[in-house]
């Protein structure tokens, strides 16, 4: 009699386990999960605002401009240094680029609308190469280290 009683504890404690363990994983899937998701609305973000530059750099507003920066100083936290210089980079390149918008139509000058032009079109070069670029640092942080099970 007591060797049954000992089996069932045995047995309880053994499933008692699986179920911690099996909660456990979960949690821990979920919160990479949640973690994928946050990034990937900064990386969105990101990636709306290189395109309005690229397709149309005066329709870059402070709007914009605010989404942006705000997505700025949620990547500090979300991802690592790297990624941390490309978007101070990336502003640099945008601020450039919307502050020629602005010079251009009242620069008279030949020399100073041309060195205006070189800088806002190497500024909008190095946006356009996001993909190349910008895209692999997220993906860093991004990726999930266990593959998805087939079947689905």
């Amino acid at each position: 009699m007591q060797i049954i009683q000992w089996i069932i504890a045995a047995g309880t404690a053994i499933f008692v386990a699986l179920v911690g363990f099996f909660q456990w994983r979960t949690a821990q899937e979920k919160a990479a999960l949640d973690l994928f998701d946050r990034r990937h609305a900064i990386y969105q973000t990101i990636r709306s605002a290189v395109g309005k530059m690229r397709s149309s750099s005066t329709g870059f507003d402070q709007a914009r401009e605010i989404e942006f920066m705000e997505a700025m100083e949620q990547a500090y936290f979300f991802f690592g240094s790297d990624v941390e210089r490309y978007l101070r980079q990336l502003w640099s390149d945008i601020l450039d680029v919307r502050t020629a918008d602005t010079e251009l139509p009242a620069t008279i000058d030949p020399e100073t609308r041309r060195k205006v032009l070189e800088k806002r079109r190497t500024a909008l070069e190095r946006i356009g190469q996001f993909e190349r670029n910008g895209q692999p640092l997220f993906a860093r942080y991004m990726r999930f280290s266990q593959t998805v099970r087939g079947g689905m």
